[in-house]
């Protein structure tokens, strides 16, 4: 009899330990999946910080090179010599645009390469939104990885300046699509950002091609 009762008791004792794992692990299942919301939503914003100046960095420097031995864009003038359109040298363009690509790239290969492509680390203490607590607690990593194709294309700004003078800006807006890890969640986002490449005064009646590009 007492033997029966040592038993039950003993699977009782069993049951309990079993139901308070099950129970631990549901909540930490639901408290995880709360800090990895707010760690994404964290990490989002440090990435497209990061990410900007990852998409940015030496752009302008590589497509000077280009620009210092071709003229990207010719103005189109009529018969009395009044500034109507801005052409572009196709070839040049692309080429520029291209450049851009391959660096932008380029700038992600030299990420990856790096001991597990870590951008930046968030405490945990960030997710409580308390201010004295931020920056408490082990700090989670936060790795970013391009995704697909570096999309670039030409923007120009045209602005008045001075009397019968136009200020002609141009620059290379870029689009990457990146992949923000944390552990335990991945999220995609997209970086955008316009690199200045050329400004030029141009000099002229330039009412044609101030309504043009405005």
């Amino acid at each position: 009899m007492k033997l029966k009762k040592k038993h039950n008791r003993k699977n009782i004792i069993i049951v309990i330990i079993l139901l308070v794992i099950v129970f631990s692990f549901f909540l930490l299942y639901l408290y995880d999946k709360k800090i990895s919301i707010s760690l994404i939503k964290y990490a989002k914003i440090e990435s497209k910080k990061i990410g900007i100046d990852i998409v940015s960095k030496n752009v302008s420097d590589e497509v000077v090179r280009v620009l210092d031995k071709n003229n990207i864009f010719e103005l189109d003038k009529d018969n009395n010599g009044n500034i109507e359109m801005i052409n572009y040298n196709t070839k040049v363009v692309n080429e520029v645009l291209g450049v851009a690509s391959k660096t932008v790239i380029k700038n992600f290969d030299i990420l990856s390469k790096k001991k597990d492509n870590i951008i930046t680390r968030i405490p945990m203490g960030m997710v409580t939104n308390n201010l004295f607590l931020e920056n408490l607690g082990p700090k989670v990593p936060v790795r970013l990885n391009l995704v697909g194709n570096v999309l670039t294309s030409l923007k120009t700004r045209v602005k008045e300046y001075g009397m019968n003078s136009a200020l002609v800006e141009i620059s290379i807006k870029i689009e990457a699509n990146v992949e923000i890890l944390v552990p335990l969640r991945v999220e995609q986002i997209k970086i955008v950002n316009e690199v200045p490449i050329s400004i030029k005064i141009v000099e002229g009646n330039v009412s044609s091609l101030l309504s043009s590009y405005n």
